[in-house]
């Protein structure tokens, strides 16, 4: 595609109508490829702008999928062509009237640790249908809030993709994860070229050195 290269990204699980809000309301007009491997997927090219930056995703809904392949073989077997081990990030997103799904991704997420370096691998935990959340759901929404903050670390948004409740806050959390990664990556090139500009203005000589 045109543009900026496309970060792969991985939504799963009751993701797939807060993925067709948000690439409606981000990117409106654009189309969905539907492809024909026999894998459970939809795959949309949205674009975020964040901070003068431009950045393209390429969007996989693979709710589909029953478990994280823990090796390149399985995945293959699996499924041709998803991409769920090299994804830039994912979006584990569960249905917030339903324990079992949040069940699913924690096992889900298990299997991720198990078979990936997750250490620079950002992951929003979403939990959707927030509209349908009677006065009786509110301990288990805290319940969910609780362990995906305090105990996994990850950031957590509740939205509503039905009637299209924060789920551009779900991306613009990626956003910034992924961006600040960027940063990072960036910084050591950023200090090392600065390092380079002072010795060339000091005529090439080391701070701590001087001509006798």
């Amino acid at each position: 595609m045109a543009g900026p290269a496309a970060t792969s990204v991985a939504a799963r699980v009751a993701g797939s109508v807060a993925a067709q809000q948000f690439v409606q309301s981000a990117a409106p007009g654009r189309p969905a490829c539907s492809l024909s491997d026999g894998c459970p997927r939809h795959t949309y090219f949205p674009a975020v702008l964040l901070n003068s930056r431009l950045f393209a995703f390429r969007l996989h809904d693979v709710s589909g999928v029953r478990r994280f392949p823990a090796g390149a073989d399985q995945e293959w077997s699996q499924c041709r062509a998803l991409g769920l081990r090299s994804a830039a990030a994912y979006l584990l997103v569960f249905d917030l009237t339903c324990a079992d799904s949040f069940r699913y991704i924690r096992a889900i997420r298990e299997q991720m640790l198990e078979s990936r370096d997750m250490q620079r691998v950002p992951v929003i935990v979403v939990g959707n249908k927030r509209d349908r959340v009677a006065a009786r759901d509110t301990r288990d929404c805290r319940d969910f809030s609780a362990t995906v903050r305090k105990q996994w670390k990850w950031p957590y948004v509740e939205c509503s993709a039905k009637f299209n409740y924060r789920v551009l806050q779900v991306f613009r959390e990626l956003t910034m994860a992924l961006d600040a990664l960027r940063q990072e990556e960036l910084a050591p090139a950023t200090e090392t070229s600065a390092a380079a500009a002072r010795s060339a203005a000091d005529g090439g000589l080391c701070g701590h050195c001087a001509i006798q």
